[in-house]
């Protein structure tokens, strides 16, 4: 009478059947895979974490030279020139080199400027260069700069890079809003 009244022991379980399901439902079952499982996790992230790339060091530090020809787009707005300037040229490490910013102002009061350059490399890698400088206007709409540059970071082999130096250069307005120059850069530079 007892057996009637609950339908699910109607039929007999085999013992085996019942022993699987108790380790299908067994809560240790999973515990004992993840004893497994946690240091294999662990030597992935540390192999991820030791793959990842380093900034490079100043003790990493070597000569830097480049050489740049220009073309500039200005935009005066009193007291500031914007210029815009893609250049062409080589750089030690990088081979032949893209030089741009769209980010020089010259103060036409007192000759100071700034600039944020990114300097591309054939294989893509690319060094980014602060500048300051001062320009001295000479007569005919030409101008020359000095000043300094400091390595702010990169890509690729100059990820994290450092370095400082000097620049000069030209220019000359060959329109309103135009003009061609060069510029150069020698100091240093580290790299991986």
């Amino acid at each position: 009478m007892f057996l009637k009244n609950i339908p699910e022991l109607w039929l007999p379980v085999p013992l085996v059947m019942s022993m699987k399901t108790h380790h299908w439902l067994n809560p240790n079952r999973l515990l004992s895979h993840l004893r497994f499982a946690t240091p294999l996790l662990l030597a992935c992230f540390a192999a991820v974490f030791v793959s990842a790339p380093t900034p490079a060091s100043a003790r990493d530090q070597v000569p830097f030279r480049a050489a740049f020809g220009t073309e500039v787009q200005i935009e005066f707005v009193y007291p500031f020139f914007y210029i815009s300037v893609t250049g062409q040229g080589n750089a030690s490490h990088m081979g032949a080199t893209t030089a741009v910013t769209d980010n020089q102002v010259v103060n036409v009061i007192d000759g100071t400027a700034t600039a944020t350059y990114t300097l591309t490399g054939a294989n893509g890698d690319t060094v980014i260069l602060d500048m300051i400088f001062q320009t001295t206007f000479l007569p005919n709409n030409a101008v020359t700069f000095e000043g300094t540059y400091t390595v702010t970071g990169g890509t690729g082999r100059f990820y994290g890079a450092t370095g400082s130096g000097d620049l000069a250069g030209s220019a000359i307005a060959t329109g309103p809003n135009t003009g061609i120059g060069s510029f150069s850069v020698a100091g240093t530079i580290s790299r991986h």
